[in-house]
């Protein structure tokens, strides 16, 4: 299973999203819990990003996946949660830092391309749209060998907004180290019923509308949820 090529899907439509019908199941965030398997490193808290969490935390069933996940990894490899749930706050301040990274890196698009650019790799923090992680249905992960700490070679750093983020890029290159090791986070995680963004190989969901269009589920299980302290 592991080895099986990442299947090469479209990308989505995020105004679609809105759409999306939801059965809102009665679940709360939690805090991940740290094991020999998965461990939590709050990414954004580290790199100083406006209103972010100095914790991860996620829809019950969206953790109990992840330890099961992590379960069907080889004995030496964990995932690490860089980031879960997410208010409107931190995602406007994701909007505006990638933003002005993707300006930076792409000089000679014009600011419409920018923008659409941007789309890939960064949900609308506008207030009447409900991100996928505003939902508590969505982690952004990667893998670590338990022996030495050292996070595994993903052949694109977390965030970076470049065609290498694309989950089945290299998919081209099947004796790569960064092939290898996407296939194994992308397989563990689909195994237990997690959909995965294409743009992104880190981003994986559960229960929200990101996951309801690409599992082909009629509804989402979670709409927008509140951690209890978070700026909004």
């Amino acid at each position: 299973m592991f080895g099986h090529p990442i299947p090469k899907l479209p990308q989505h439509d995020w105004d679609g999203l809105d759409a999306t019908h939801i059965v809102h199941a009665d679940e709360p965030l939690q805090i991940i819990p740290t094991s020999d398997k998965l461990k939590s490193f709050p990414f954004y808290f580290a790199h100083d990003v406006k209103h972010a969490l100095n914790l991860c935390v996620a829809r019950q069933t969206v953790v109990q996946k992840l330890q099961q996940a992590a379960a069907l990894l080889p004995a030496h490899i964990g995932i690490v949660v860089l980031d879960a749930w997410r208010p409107r706050a931190v995602q406007q301040a994701l909007q505006d830092d990638i933003g002005h990274v993707v300006k930076q890196t792409y000089p000679e698009l014009n600011e419409q391309e920018q923008q659409a650019l941007l789309a890939q790799f960064v949900a609308p923090a506008d207030s009447d749209f409900i991100s996928p992680h505003l939902t508590g249905g969505s982690v952004d992960i990667t893998l670590f060998d338990i022996n030495s700490g050292e996070w595994l070679d993903m052949g694109a750093g977390f965030d970076e907004p470049t065609e290498r983020s694309y989950t089945h890029f290299y998919e081209d290159q099947p004796e790569s180290a960064a092939c290898g090791n996407r296939r194994l986070l992308y397989w563990a995680m689909a195994s237990v019923g997690f959909s995965n963004l294409p743009t992104e190989w880190w981003h994986f969901d559960y229960g929200n509308a990101l996951w309801a269009h690409y599992a082909n589920e009629q509804h989402a299980l979670y709409g927008a949820i509140q951690w209890e302290g978070a700026a909004s």
